[in-house]
């Protein structure tokens, strides 16, 4: 292997954005593993990768196109654009919801229920609750936004940690996981409508 040009500093990033070739790859693989210290290093430029899309100024989204696209790609809408979300008067100074009055409304995924509480088109935030039994696990999805977690019972398995009732969870934009749960959960969520999820969901 012909590594002697090869600069950490220039493959990192290509790393990051999965744009080198397995002898690259390998090569700062080897590099993280000889001295840690430069997997602080490949975490800043993560930091930058993932914050690169939303960059540029948002603009606002048309109405219904969702809709068309999905309709042009001969598929389904999202079924959780169906999703009743309760709405607050425009007299009342606060919405509150109590826990026997939470819709629960069956997820695309087996097994799992999910209750919306909170849907802004403008900010693009969904807010809820997801409860799950045990041995579901969760699609693969990409963050469009922050996503917040706060455990309330259960375990939820996210790469190699185990959270459990009291835990709260921040995953930054960017970031995607495929979370699971061993014995069952339930949880509070603040995420965002356009987090990517494979066509199946």
């Amino acid at each position: 292997m012909d590594t002697e040009n090869y600069c950490f500093c220039e493959l990192a990033p290509l790393y990051i954005l999965d744009l080198l070739g397995e002898q690259e790859r390998a090569w700062v693989e080897q590099q993280i593993a000889e001295c840690p210290d430069l997997a602080e290093e490949l975490l800043s430029y993560e930091s930058a990768a993932t914050a690169l899309p939303y960059s540029t100024p948002v603009l606002p989204m048309s109405d219904k196109l969702k809709d068309r696209l999905f309709d042009r790609l001969g598929l389904d809408s999202p079924p959780l654009e169906t999703i009743p979300v309760p709405q607050s008067t425009p007299s009342a100074p606060h919405l509150a919801i109590r826990a026997q009055e939470l819709d629960w409304q069956p997820h695309p995924t087996p097994g799992v229920m999910i209750a919306i509480v909170h849907r802004d088109e403008a900010t693009r935030e969904l807010v809820g609750f997801l409860k799950a039994e045990p041995g579901v696990c969760y699609p693969w999805h990409r963050h469009a936004a922050t996503e917040e977690i706060f455990m309330m019972e259960g375990d939820l398995v996210i790469g190699n940690e185990v959270y459990g009732a009291g835990d709260y969870i921040r995953s930054q934009p960017g970031s995607s996981h495929a979370p699971f749960t061993n014995g069952g959960c339930r949880f509070f969520f603040h995420t965002s409508i356009d987090d990517e999820y494979p066509v199946t969901v």
